[in-house]
């Protein structure tokens, strides 16, 4: 996972900022800021690794299950933060 993460850092600076991407991240962020979490959370980080894991077709399915999954418990942080 995080090589994943370090390949989607590198190319976030050269990936669009999708709309999908742009939602969860944002809804996350509010709820790691609601809960005064722990969590280290930067949403700009966020989107770009985003953008970079939706452009690549095999992993455009984990973006979209964590995509319904923020939008399932949208109400609920704990579970929000909870999805993978």
């Amino acid at each position: 996972m995080r090589i994943l993460l370090a390949l989607a850092l590198a190319a976030a600076c050269t990936q669009p900022r999708s709309a999908r991407c742009k939602d969860v991240c944002s809804r996350e962020a509010d709820c790691v800021a609601r809960t005064n979490s722990a969590i280290p959370f930067d949403e700009k980080e966020c989107v770009a690794a985003c953008a970079v894991l939706e452009a690549d077709p095999d992993n455009l399915a984990k973006v979209e299950k964590h995509a319904e999954c923020v939008a399932k418990n949208q109400g609920a942080c704990r579970a929000m933060l909870d999805c993978q």
